[in-house]
């Protein structure tokens, strides 16, 4: 084991460093093979003519395993920046349906109604004109007429946020 650790242990460390590009991790990584050799007694059944590339593939299938361990975490830190956009985003979706609610409850009642029957249930114009006891034609009027004092209020961006959060219930 000496003669064999006094020969590789260098070129070994060498070849670590070209994966991982840390030259202490690198050190690890060949003592840990070294010792488990040592452990294990795969020193035992060592060929001489494939010493050298058991010894240089083990070491490549250790870093490789090193820098997968080390990648997860390193994505750790992105995910937590993913995480933060989404709160923000969540953030911004709350304020905006609270914005378009709160100038829906401007609206008159029976507008309201009607908006929440035909966005929210989903119900036809005729099936809303037969709840109320009005016409088909006034469904629409009401309905449009809602619809263009809410664009007239809200923003480009609310306006946008009402259409979502109300269409895609239907």
């Amino acid at each position: 084991m000496d003669l064999l650790f006094d020969a590789y242990y260098k070129p070994l460390v060498v070849w670590a460093d070209t994966f991982l590009r840390d030259m202490n991790l690198a050190e690890d990584v060949v003592q840990d093979l070294f010792v488990s050799i040592w452990k294990d007694k795969v020193y035992l059944r060592f060929k001489p003519e494939t010493l050298s590339s058991f010894l240089h593939v083990s070491v490549r299938n250790r870093c490789f395993k090193r820098i997968e361990k080390r990648d997860v975490f390193r994505n750790a830190s992105v995910l937590d920046h993913v995480e933060l956009v989404f709160e923000e985003y969540n953030e911004r979706h709350d304020q905006l349906v609270s914005r378009v609610l709160e100038e829906m409850a401007l609206l008159p009642e029976r507008s309201r109604e009607i908006m929440n029957c035909v966005f929210l249930e989903g119900l036809k114009y005729r099936e809303v004109a037969e709840r109320y006891g009005i016409s088909v034609s006034t469904v629409k009027t009401l309905l449009g007429n809602s619809v263009k004092k809410l664009r007239e209020r809200l923003n480009k961006e609310l306006f946008s946020g009402f259409l979502l959060f109300y269409c895609r219930w239907r």
